[in-house]
């Protein structure tokens, strides 16, 4: 699946998911400053190989709206934990990289452990090493995006 995301205005960029059968869902994604939070939940679901979370479900039909609107096919792949430990690794990841602080592994697992235990989950295990790897590829990500002007794209593979 392509998944492409476009500059928009000061406010609002765009985030298009277009699948291998050629359908496609898009939205408006509220810029933020850092890489947006779908670009984020992009790298730690590809990263960590998350099967059930919110790209696997548009990968397999699940048009975005405010809430995901699904199919068969999506609802097949939606696993309710992954899901909701995915939200908590971004939040955390994103809380880091707001931070003027240096984002450290200790501190991602600690705001990682208060984001699961708000909602009463078990904390998903992510090594030092792919927390190196995904802050490096925001990183990366999030100089790429801020030096784009309104209506360039960025297009990755899921």
């Amino acid at each position: 699946m392509q998944v492409i995301f476009t500059k928009g205005s000061t406010r609002y960029a765009q985030l298009r998911c277009v699948r291998m059968d050629g359908s496609a869902t898009q939205t408006q994604m509220p810029e933020q400053g850092i890489a947006p939070h779908d670009m984020i939940h992009y790298v730690v679901e590809k990263r960590l190989r998350i099967q059930g979370a919110f790209f696997s479900q548009i990968r397999a039909g699940a048009d975005i709206n405010f809430t995901l609107e699904h199919n068969e096919a999506s609802l097949a792949v939606a696993d309710k934990t992954e899901i909701w430990q995915t939200e908590s690794t971004v939040e955390a990841l994103q809380s880091l990289l707001w931070s003027a602080d240096t984002p450290s592994y200790a501190g991602f697992i600690y705001l990682l452990e208060q984001a699961c235990g708000n909602r009463k989950l078990a904390v998903p295990e992510i090594s030092e090493s792919d927390f190196e790897h995904i802050l490096n590829e925001i990183m990366e990500l999030t100089i790429e995006w801020q030096g784009m002007g309104e209506g360039q794209s960025l297009t990755l593979k899921f």
